[in-house]
């Protein structure tokens, strides 16, 4: 993944995390928390592969 890629994602995994604390309606929460655990697992794999390759 290049800079820009993760840029992005770390982007979108704040604003998820914005539109979280904002969400009133329990079942969206619980959707845009999986986007969160997904995006965050993405990120620190893609970091973990950054450090063994250095």
């Amino acid at each position: 993944m290049n800079d820009i890629e993760m840029a992005l994602l770390k982007k979108e995994l704040q604003r998820l995390k914005e539109d979280y604390q904002k969400c009133e309606d329990e079942l969206l929460k619980e959707s845009i928390m999986e986007d969160i655990v997904l995006i965050g697992q993405v990120i620190n794999m893609s970091e973990s592969e950054s450090e063994a390759t250095v």
